[in-house]
């Protein structure tokens, strides 16, 4: 038993069994989408990217960070379109990420392994960051990430390893420069590198401090040019290659801060209005300093979780919050036992490294008028700053607790609310795109084929965690065996177009890649489609029929009249989905056979539908809206069944109490269908069902 308990010791005291803790904090945080990945946002942007088989479009695609091209060239042989794998490549990149500075700061300041193991810990879950999910769009991110950590590790080698001085550095020069360039995210925190040059030489005398400056700046020196070349290139170079300006322009150097899409508007305006920029850059300072280490524990951390005895994946959450924090603490406790009380010299010197690193990772973001909370999608701009304030969170607490155990038990909390959060965060994401693969396959289900330039009108975003833009390259994805740089289909969210291109024959135009390419319609050649973004009801392609759904908005409701849907097409070859991008298929549940019935009376092909409802009602199918039944109805009417028509059309209103104008209109449609007298007693029944009692 003893020696069992020595063996324990000795291995969690190696060295590196730190990264085993970090990876199963990681894991615990988020492995629940490891069981269903998918791709969110701007993930779509590079899937189509990939599916155009043609690397050159890289650099064109990404013309304003050409050489995160790169990345994505060497990882597309080996993962292509597995979401999985892109999951695992971007969680290991962060991984790493976190290491690397987690190292550095453990080789700096020793004294503060526990400190610095915490400090690891929260940067690796911290909850002011929720994109992790998006794994294929932040692969770049975290790579220059994972590049930053083990480029300022490998000066610090540099430093302490003199035999191999020469490696250490010339490594962490390559790292250092590969990433500025591949993404500029981490970019302001190069400036971190010569306060821990000099905090690792730790000069005591005036004679030792003159010679570590002079050693600090000429290690610095070739970080220092690099980062030069990257601001010449980045904001000069670049937007003249890029715009074709005169580079003679005097107003060149405010003009190119950024290119389009991150204007620089505050360093614009410090040529004009210094003091009120100023004081505008230290408000979105303090308000993201606030945030980061007060807002975010208080909102996004409290946010109904404590509810943990209504809900599955809050138990899962908080158990694997707990199991995962409580074994973390006691490794921490375990092993840095023999440290005591970290040296009071030391605490300022990680302090102003914590500070720096806030303002110097958050200054390209409030330099164009954005911070954290701006929105949704915001949250990545705390990638960089988010690094100092993991540093001054634990150190302060450090500083602010007397005991060892009431430091531990309050980090220990910060870290099953960090971890829960992000378990709640995955399981999100999780359910968004089992939402995204329903809607997908759905819409394959009900398009076999769409005539080429059609434009797809639709009521806004698919789901919470993907935009209108993004519809396009789904759609494409889905419609084409092999998508093509100009895409033969078009998406357009009817809440961003105005009143003219919501009129006939109007010019549709739809920006398409970053490189530039358009997909141009018209609104004569378009289908309209109806999804509802909680998932309740299936997709839906609008005709006339569908006019008087009680659900449907009123902008809806006009794209109706210019919904064609004779633009589908049969096909005796379908483009089926690529499961490795969309998944398998699911299961056959009603909207599978409403979609296909709904083809089908596309068609008229009425006996299908007859055979599709007894399907349904072998299998006790039932739609969650009345207004899915309106095929099969038809179908019944069609082929002389008013009975059965008339039944399924009472169970639809019992469904749907206010989709009584929408059967009565459709009743009156089926008196152009010839049929015996039972037609006539049911056309009776059914305007005095549906149509009387109308408002």
């Amino acid at each position: 038993m003893r020696l069992s308990i020595f063996k324990i010791t000795k291995t969690i005291n190696q060295p590196l069994f730190y990264p085993v803790v970090l990876l199963l904090v990681g894991l615990a945080a988020y492995g629940i989408l490891f069981f269903q990945p998918g791709f969110y946002w701007d993930d779509w942007e590079s899937v189509y990217l990939y599916g155009l088989h043609n690397p050159g479009i890289n650099f064109q695609y990404f013309y304003e960070r050409p050489f995160s091209s790169f990345i994505y060239l060497i990882f597309f042989p080996i993962t292509k379109m597995t979401p999985l794998l892109w999951l695992v490549i971007s969680f290991f990149l962060r991984w790493f990420g976190v290491l690397g500075i987690y190292y550095t700061l453990d080789k700096v300041w020793p004294d503060r392994v526990s400190q610095n193991r915490w400090t690891g810990l929260l940067l690796f879950v911290f909850p002011a960051f929720l994109q992790q999910p998006i794994a294929l769009c932040y692969s770049r991110h975290f790579t220059s990430f994972a590049l930053l950590g083990f480029s300022l590790l490998f000066t610090v080698l540099a430093i302490r390893d003199h035999k191999r001085s020469w490696l250490w550095l010339s490594l962490s020069i390559l790292f250092g420069l590969a990433q500025f360039f591949i993404i500029e995210y981490f970019v302001g925190l190069e400036i971190l590198r010569p306060l821990i040059i000099w905090f690792t030489l730790r000069p005591q005398n005036l004679d030792e401090k003159k010679s570590a400056l002079r050693k600090t700046l000429l290690m610095w020196a070739p970080f220092v040019i690099g980062l030069a070349i990257f601001f010449w290139w980045r904001f000069f170079e670049l937007p003249i290659l890029l715009v074709g300006l005169d580079k003679n322009n005097p107003e060149l150097l405010i003009t190119l801060l950024a290119d389009k899409n991150n204007p620089a508007d505050l360093l614009k305006s410090l040529t004009q209005t210094p003091i009120t920029s100023i004081i505008k850059l230290i408000e979105l300072a303090l308000g993201d300093l606030k945030y980061l280490l007060v807002d975010v524990w208080i909102g996004r951390v409290l946010e109904g979780q404590f509810d943990f005895l209504q809900s599955k994946t809050a138990i899962f959450a908080w158990s694997a919050a707990i199991s995962a924090s409580v074994l973390a603490g006691l490794y921490i406790t375990a092993t840095s036992r023999e440290v005591g009380n970290s040296p009071k010299e030391s605490f300022p010197q990680i302090l102003l490294l914590g500070f720096v690193a806030f303002l110097a990772g958050g200054i390209p973001y409030w330099a164009n008028l954005r911070f954290i909370a701006e929105n949704k999608w915001a949250d990545r701009y705390a990638l960089a700053p988010m690094v100092g304030a993991a540093i001054l969170i634990v150190n302060i607490i450090d500083w602010m607790f007397r005991t060892r155990i009431q430091k531990q038990v309050f980090l220990s909390y910060l870290l099953i609310m960090s971890i829960s959060v992000q378990v709640f965060n995955s399981n999100y994401y999780r359910r968004d795109w089992a939402l995204q693969k329903s809607i997908y396959w759905q819409f394959a289900w009900r398009v076999p084929s769409l005539k080429a330039g059609s434009a797809i009108l639709g009521t806004g975003t698919f789901t919470d965690k993907n935009l209108p833009f993004e519809a396009m390259y789904e759609l494409n994805l889905l419609l084409e065996e092999q998508v093509k740089l100009i895409p033969n289909y078009g998406y357009f969210s009817i809440y961003e177009l105005g009143a003219a291109q919501l009129s006939p024959n109007a010019p549709l135009s739809s920006p398409y890649m970053r490189s530039g390419e358009k997909f141009v319609g018209n609104s004569s050649q378009a289908i309209g489609m109806y999804f509802d973004q909680g998932g309740k009801g299936c997709v839906r392609l609008l005709d006339t029929v569908y006019s008087d759904d009680p659900d449907l908005a009123e902008k809806t409701r006009k794209i109706i009249p210019l919904s064609d849907i004779n633009l589908v097409m049969m096909s005796n070859s379908p483009t089926a989905p690529d499961l490795a991008i969309f998944g398998p298929e699911p299961p056959h549940n009603w909207c599978y056979y409403f979609e296909k019935a709904d083809l089908a009376r596309q068609f008229q092909d009425w006996e299908t539908i007859i055979e599709f409802s007894s399907i349904v009602e072998s299998k006790a199918l039932i739609p969650s809206k009345g207004i899915e039944y309106l095929p099969f109805i038809e179908a019944f009417a069609q082929m002389g069944n008013w009975a059965a028509a008339y039944d399924l059309s009472v169970s639809a209103e019992e469904i749907t109490p206010r989709i009584g104008i929408a059967l009565c209109n459709n009743w009156n449609r089926f008196v152009g269908i010839s049929g015996d007298q039972m037609k006539d007693i049911y056309l009776l029944k059914a305007r005095e069902q549906f149509c009387e009692n109308l408002d």
